[in-house]
């Protein structure tokens, strides 16, 4: 089946604003894409998690343990903290809760499939298209580097970990645009990783197949470099140790990046109005030398988590204070005179006037570290050369074969952390402590960046908890248990009412809580 595309949808993608009628036949003006340009803006409008789209994220921050509630105040007039508290404790009702406390549509699996149709319509057309062979592979690659990123995330959000049980079920692996027979069924975890190193293995060679200088740009488009690391990471996620260290250091032996030395950051800055306020790393952004690709909207990744002055909720047009902080555990997992703790968990002054550590970090969060509305060239996750030397090093630890050059790589990276006048080299007598550190410092390096959940469910789905709030003497206390059903996310109602082949998750029953 072919799509049709009208003109006006050509223009909305040139402009970067979203059009759900894009991948729809219409009737006025017809406009068939005839080349890789009309390709690629198609994939700007409709495949790319730009910065102003929403629905990929918004509550995944609240199930991990680097997060905590922070201290009581009065909820706003009307806000319901359900809406929170459904994700954050772990509720296999979470999107029903979400729905009664005000949050309207909430649909990460619909999201994902969303971008996922756009990469399968280029896909589609490929072969189609008049055009050199180097400017289809650019569109090629890009497309194939998406639907593999955005299918790795799927999986991972509502399926089990690959290595804890491969064949339990995935997710649905739509690969072309057209519209099926019938409806399609979950695949299992290990047919999605295999479909997702397909992809991202053709999006690599079209990569390769280009000069040089057209294999990374800072366009905000996919790179060979993106493909590398994302490469890096499935393996990782597989426990396939060789293949994750050989990506990654692809990744780490290109000379276009480098570690930011977070000695060089000012400690202050001047603000738009002339004042002096404190200065954060900020990652997505190719201002930073670690920067390969940014994506994602900001609200869309921290706006639960966050506080600023007089903000809104932009689901429930409630105002809102700080609901959650940094947890109390990841902040003891560094060191006082880690340079990160000052330049990655923002602090942000309460009414009492003493600091919150905020649950989000690294990113651009203008002059009254409030996230900005709207704002034009800001993404709120990027893809950055740290998770390559922390890949590297893991997989390294794994083998067993060299455990000097994983530490010598951790060292590399720390050194980048620290004044010099503190630094010091770590060293390790056995592979257990090895491979424990390069845990912890990955959880300190990236936190709050969409790795730490992933990362729990790969590592053995711990047992931890979340304390609550519900009034000024009562904390209520909720456990997410070893291996618990919870670690899948379920799928949403609203997709599981439209698809009667989805199967749901194996779910928990109503998680209940304990007063402190």
């Amino acid at each position: 089946m072919k799509f049709r595309y009208s003109i006006l949808a050509a223009m909305a993608a040139l402009s970067m604003t979203a059009c759900s009628d894009f991948l729809e036949p219409d009737s006025e003006s017809e406009f068939v894409p005839e080349d890789a340009t009309s390709l690629n803006e198609l994939l700007l409008g409709e495949a790319y998690m730009r910065n102003d789209m929403k629905g990929f994220n918004i509550f995944l921050g609240l199930l991990e343990d680097d997060i905590e509630a922070s201290q009581y105040q009065t909820p706003n007039e009307g806000f319901d903290g359900n809406l929170y508290l459904a994700s954050y404790t772990w509720q296999p009702d979470m999107f029903e809760m979400m729905e009664e406390a005000g949050a309207g549509h909430i649909n990460l699996y619909e999201s994902y499939y969303e971008v996922i149709l756009g990469a399968n319509a280029v896909i589609d057309y490929l072969p189609d298209v008049n055009d050199t062979q180097d400017n289809i592979n650019k569109v090629k690659a890009q497309a194939y580097a998406l639907r593999g990123f955005y299918y790795l995330n799927l999986v991972n959000i509502f399926g089990q970990p690959y290595n804890s049980n491969p064949e339990a079920l995935g997710v649905p692996l739509k690969l072309n645009s057209g519209i099926e027979d019938g409806y399609i069924e979950r695949k299992t975890v290990a047919e999605v990783y295999a479909q997702v190193l397909s992809d991202l293995h053709t999006a690599e060679e079209a990569y390769l197949s280009l000069p040089e200088s057209e294999q990374w740009s800072d366009n905000y488009r996919t790179s060979l470099p993106m493909v590398q690391l994302i490469l890096s990471r499935t393996y990782l996620y597989m426990e396939n140790w060789s293949k994750a260290a050989e990506y990654a250091k692809k990744v780490m032996d290109n000379r276009k990046f480098r570690l930011v030395d977070l000695n060089d950051i000012p400690y202050f800055r001047t603000d738009d109005e002339g004042n002096e306020v404190r200065n954060y790393a900020v990652y997505p952004t190719y201002s930073s030398s670690e920067t390969i690709w940014p994506y994602g909207n900001l609200e869309d990744m921290f706006e639960w988590t966050y506080r600023g002055t007089n903000n809104t909720n932009s689901i429930t047009g409630q105002k809102m204070h700080a609901y959650f902080q940094a947890s109390q555990e990841l902040l003891d997992t560094y060191v006082d005179w880690d340079l990160r703790l000052l330049y990655y968990i923002i602090n942000i002054g309460t009414a009492n006037g003493e600091e919150m550590p905020m649950a989000f970090a690294k990113v651009n969060t203008g002059t009254k570290y409030s996230l900005p509305q709207n704002a034009t060239g800001v993404f709120g996750r990027c893809l950055r050369l740290s998770e390559a030397y922390l890949n590297y090093a893991e997989a390294m630890a794994m083998m067993g074969k060299d455990l000097d050059e994983a530490t010598m790589v951790i060292n590399t990276l720390r050194e980048k952390r620290f004044d010099p006048e503190d630094f010091e080299e770590e060293t390790f007598a056995t592979q257990e402590e090895l491979i424990s550190f390069i845990r912890d410092e990955r959880r300190r390096e990236l936190c709050f960046e969409g790795h730490r959940w992933f990362d729990l469910r790969r590592w053995g789905m711990p047992s931890f908890t979340h304390k609550w709030h519900s009034d000024a003497e009562t904390t209520n206390v909720y456990r997410l248990e070893e291996n618990d059903l919870m670690y899948a996310v379920p799928i949403p109602d609203e997709a599981m009412n439209m698809n009667p082949n989805l199967k749901q998750n194996e779910l928990p029953g109503k998680r209940t809580y304990i007063v402190e």
